[in-house]
């Protein structure tokens, strides 16, 4: 839904774009509010779809069975479900789109060493049976960009919005930190949340002889990641949100979404140049005369 939200900012371009002779202008329509009917839209779908999911989950043979036990503590059977949660990795990278489509959504930014984390993604083939990211280097790359957006997104939406987790905490005391995320979540704590911590069941359980020592990463790479990671560790959250940084990460948005919606005409360009620059150099036909 990252890349959703990037077009949902194009098509409200679209419909804007000529004042009251485009629908959405001509109807007082503002891009919060398209975004936010969307995003409610979304969620209500998901939300009625539970049944569905469950169902698939139950029809799941071997290796991709999902544990009973979760499946009891989160069927509709434990209870009515109000919200739903999402932990696609690569939505660090669009906590504005998606803020944009979902207002009242919270934003958990679960942080892990890099060392553990470039482990676990070099890992990832051994468990999905297809790679991650193709070296190290690129693992470390994907992490300080991931990261990066994620503390970006603490200063500009706060902690009210954006809550940073410690995966160390996490393992090391499990109860205190579940409690405490439920409490920012605003949902009741129960036993039962902890239960999935106890078994790791993705590359995070990299075998103890696992090797990452690729000599052709940039060392100083590593060490940007190394020092990023450090700081984290030592350093907590912004206590208060920013403006300034909220600025910045809407003009991101803002520039994503214009790259976006200009990207086919520039395509169309890039064509058009690459044809009358083959036509000027492409070889002239002989000239045929007679002797």
């Amino acid at each position: 839904m990252g890349d959703f939200s990037v077009n949902v900012a194009v098509a409200y371009q679209i419909g804007a774009a000529r004042g009251d002779y485009s629908i959405l202008s001509a109807m007082d329509v503002g891009e919060n509010e398209l975004f936010g009917a969307l995003g409610q839209s979304i969620n209500e779908l998901i939300v009625q779809h539970r049944a569905d999911l469950e169902r698939k989950r139950k029809s799941r043979d071997g290796a991709s069975q999902v544990d009973a036990r979760w499946l009891e503590a989160t069927s509709i059977s434990a209870g009515p479900k109000a919200r739903w949660v999402d932990g696609t990795p690569e939505y660090s990278l669009h906590i504005c789109g998606l803020q944009k489509l979902f207002p009242q959504a919270l934003f958990i930014h679960l942080f892990r060493d890099v060392q553990a984390v470039v482990r676990s993604m070099l890992n990832f083939d051994r468990v999905a049976g297809s790679k991650l990211v193709p070296n190290q280097e690129e693992a470390y790359r994907y992490w300080i960009r991931t990261v990066s957006a994620c503390v970006m997104a603490e200063r500009a939406y706060g902690p009210k919005v954006v809550r940073r987790v410690r995966y160390s905490d996490l393992i090391d005391n499990p109860e205190s930190m579940m409690r405490s995320l439920l409490e920012f979540l605003g949902e009741p704590y129960t036993g039962r949340c902890l239960q999935p911590l106890a078994q790791r069941i993705n590359s995070s359980n990299v075998p103890a002889d696992f090797k990452t020592d690729d000599e052709a990463t940039d060392p100083v790479l590593v060490e940007e990641a190394t020092q990023l990671s450090a700081h984290l560790e030592a350093t907590p959250q912004p206590a208060e949100a920013s403006s300034t940084t909220l600025d910045e990460i809407e003009n991101a948005f803002a520039q994503r979404t214009q790259y976006t919606a200009t990207l086919e005409s520039q395509y169309q360009r890039a064509l058009q140049i690459g044809r009358r620059t083959g036509a000027q150099k492409a070889p002239q036909a002989p000239l045929l005369g007679t002797h």
